[in-house]
């Protein structure tokens, strides 16, 4: 017999035979194989909506945050807190961001929402350059404007029964405001987080008719650099300033690239431990694999003392039941590849429509990986059967019933 015709031959006509066999043994294989590569698309797709949101945010940007982000009782910013961000060396402007909750009133329906305000002046074109805030409908906030509201494109459709559209007057904690741009959606949010078309934007100036100014402290604040260099000496020299004033870690200090790394690294064990779940369940197929060859063995023990008789060798036996299991691994695999993709697409698709920012990723190193992961386990599975085949005393195996 010839190697690349006769074996090749020989498994795909013995596995064509065993075909319910063979499809149950696959099961396993794919399953494996689709929780892998969903999981790896999802987990690179998330990976790049936070790099492409951090590179349009530039390297000169700096994130304070008070309390940072972990206390329960935050520090409460003042104006000369702000005043000694803006004077710090190396700082081109600083733009806090205001964040506080409100009952929106809407056609007699009341819904809970974040509030998020700014000084337009100082954060319109930032904002609008980062594509952190684009408005598809009407205008953008004006610098005094203390009765126009934005609103996300979520609060707008699904919130009530009836559309809440542009120019409609609503009632924000009884004071009535007037819907003047709606934000266009948001395929990825900032840092990967759920978008934020749930939500209300104004000005700093209408936030104050709804809470006196001493009630108001900041929940974050955007600085930026001159320089890329500029950032880290910043924020070095802002840290200390509120470790002296407030105590050590009293806000949190973060250049966007630090930022970007701890998010990265977070992103990565995630998909590293879920992968790991998933790559069990392929050892499960695997195991699956080498008992569908070892009860194969056992069935066509004649078969293999009638080859043997007829010449073939301990090699030739081997090279057929290795290129069984291969064979199941890979086709396996393949099919695996195709669901894994289509399940990754079908749970960014869902997570987009729910408001996340979920996005699927398909790249050549994890089909090709997954494929080849797949045919190593599957030709693993079947090394101890093809041993147990090829060890096969031909007599014996020619008088087996």
């Amino acid at each position: 017999m010839k190697f690349d015709g006769d074996v090749v031959e020989v498994s795909f006509r013995n596995l064509k035979k065993e075909g319910l066999r063979t499809f149950l043994t696959l099961i396993g294989v794919v399953i494996g194989i689709a929780s892998i590569v969903s999981l790896l698309s999802i987990g690179n797709g998330l990976t790049l909506a936070v790099e492409e949101q951090f590179e349009s945010l530039g390297t000169n940007t700096i994130f304070v945050i008070p309390g940072g982000g972990m206390s329960i009782a935050s520090i409460k910013l003042n104006q000369i807190d702000l005043d000694t961000i803006d004077n710090t060396s190396g700082v081109e402007r600083s733009i806090p961001i205001y964040s506080k909750s409100g009952i929106l009133e809407y056609n007699q329906e009341k819904v809970n929402v974040s509030i998020n305000a700014v000084d337009p002046k100082k954060a319109e074109d930032i904002f609008q350059s980062t594509g952190f805030m684009e408005v598809t409908e009407g205008r953008m906030m004006e610098k005094n404007d203390s009765q126009g509201i934005l609103i996300g494109t979520t609060l707008s459709t699904d919130f009530f029964k009836r559309d809440l559209s542009l120019k409609k007057q609503v009632l924000i904690n009884g004071l009535s405001f007037n819907v003047v741009g709606i934000l266009k959606p948001q395929g990825t949010s900032f840092g990967g987080a759920p978008n934020m078309g749930g939500s209300i934007y104004m000005s700093l100036e209408a936030l104050k008719r709804l809470y006196s100014e001493s009630n108001l402290s900041p929940s974050i604040i955007f600085v930026k650099t001159y320089t890329a260099d500029d950032a880290k000496y910043s924020a070095d020299s802002i840290k200390d300033y509120f470790n002296d004033k407030y105590g050590e870690d009293s806000v949190r200090v973060s250049s966007s690239e630090d930022l970007l790394n701890q998010i990265k690294t977070i992103l990565d064990l995630l998909t590293l431990f879920i992968t790991g779940v998933g790559a069990i369940s392929l050892l499960v197929g695997g195991i699956g694999i080498m008992n569908s060859m070892v009860t194969s063995v056992m069935e066509r023990t004649r078969e293999i003392g009638l080859m043997k008789a007829l010449g073939a060798s301990d090699d030739k036996i081997k090279s057929i039941f290795l290129l069984e299991s291969a064979l199941i691994g890979g086709i396996g695999g393949i099919i695996g590849i195709i669901i894994g993709y289509l399940m990754s697409f079908t749970i960014a698709f869902i997570g987009q429509s729910l408001g996340y920012a979920l996005e699927a990723s398909m790249g050549i190193e994890i089909t090709i990986g997954a494929l080849i992961f797949s045919m190593i386990i599957g030709s693993l599975s079947g090394v101890v059967p093809a041993i147990n085949a090829a060890n096969l005393d031909p007599v014996v195996a020619l008088r087996y019933e």
